[in-house]
């Protein structure tokens, strides 16, 4: 995951004297600290003016530990989209953090579990078939028989699933995910 931020100078900042310049993280925590002496100096403070990130930034956030924590994320084996709809569904960067150290989360990558279904289902009707395809629909004590597939209103599933399991929808870059925490 990279993320943009703009790091200046603060005492400069408040004299009218803007330095900054935008920084792509993470980067090597080496060129990291050259950079950040070049525009706020030693024993300077530092102030976050803007970002570009899926989550909040505060204006005196740890640049280092933010940059530490990117690079694990970017170590944990999701990709950009599935973390993006991770962030969407929750934007909280700690609760979304613990969830992927833990593994507390699912995430379903719905175009590819329903490729070559029918394309006139309805939204949720293919979210509630892609539920039950992979395992999630706990509604029933035993899986759906498939004489009964053809009869089940799975728009009805999805809609419990997500009442009950926390079952979200998320568009990220034309792609369709079910990710629940």
């Amino acid at each position: 995951m990279i993320i943009k931020i703009y790091l200046s100078n603060l005492a400069r900042y408040i004299e009218g004297q803007e330095n900054g310049r935008w920084l792509q993280l993470p980067m090597d925590s080496e060129k990291l600290k050259s950079i950040y002496n070049d525009i706020v100096g030693k024993k300077q403070e530092h102030i976050i003016l803007d970002y570009d990130a899926l989550f909040n930034i505060s204006e005196y956030e740890n640049i280092f530990t933010l940059n530490e924590m990117l690079e694990s994320i970017s170590e944990c084996g999701l990709d950009n989209d599935m973390l993006t709809a991770l962030f969407k569904v929750n934007p909280d960067r700690d609760e979304v953090l613990e969830a992927i150290e833990n593994g507390t989360f699912d995430i379903i990558n719905v175009d590819e579990v329903s490729s070559g279904w029918n394309v006139s289902l309805d939204r949720e009707e293919v979210f509630g078939m892609v539920l039950n395809e992979e395992g999630y629909n706990n509604l029933f004590s035993q899986s759906i028989p498939e004489e009964m597939i053809d009869y089940m209103d799975f728009s009805q599933i999805y809609t419990c699933l997500s009442i009950n399991d926390g079952w979200q929808s998320v568009d990220v870059n034309g792609i369709t995910y079910l990710v629940r925490f």
